[in-house]
């Protein structure tokens, strides 16, 4: 008994010794939330900002682009506190989800030069993922015409990517040492 409880000991007192992977999970899981939910919100206050300045659209009018993709609607939808709440929870969820993704390829990035390369790579794959693949295919309303401008979505996808990086150096380096 004292000779499993000495080993459990060891194991936990050194995150990096018998289970790196496992002791990693709950940092990259916790870190790509948070900074997907910061550069989530960054994201979305500048189309916000974007929508009024250069749109001639309401600051709410993202929120109502991302409740398409819950309501399954290929309209613009009309203001309502619903559609807002949908959109804002819908935007969130998955920028704390992509960020979350991007936390496990951070972990094979090891250099912060590499990382932000990655950052930027990850966020241009988001937008033509979500935007020219899944917007032709199942959310049509983001390809429109009528919809998003497309130049400044693949700018301010890409912007996203490397707000997420910040998080990521310091871990990136430490995750790098333990497994040396």
């Amino acid at each position: 008994m004292a000779k499993a409880a000495s080993t459990r000991t060891e194991n936990t007192a050194d995150p990096s010794s018998a289970a790196p992977s496992v002791a990693g999970l709950g940092d990259r899981l916790a870190r790509g939330t948070v900074a997907g939910l910061f550069a989530g919100i960054v994201f979305l206050i500048a189309q916000m900002g974007w929508a009024v300045q250069r749109l001639d659209l309401p600051a709410v009018a993202p929120l109502l682009d991302i409740s398409t993709i819950f309501n399954g609607v290929d309209t613009m939808p009309m203001v309502t506190p619903d559609n807002l709440l949908i959109g804002l929870v819908t935007h969130l969820t998955l920028t704390m989800l992509f960020g979350i993704g991007f936390a496990f390829i951070a972990a094979f990035l090891r250099s912060p030069l590499i990382l932000a390369a990655g950052g930027l790579a990850f966020g241009v794959v988001l937008y033509v993922v979500n935007i020219q693949i899944l917007g032709r295919v199942a959310f049509e309303w983001f390809t429109d015409p009528k919809g998003p401008p497309q130049g400044f979505e693949l700018v301010i996808h890409a912007v996203y990517g490397l707000l997420l990086v910040p998080f990521f150096i310091g871990a990136a380096l430490r995750w790098d040492r333990s497994h040396a």
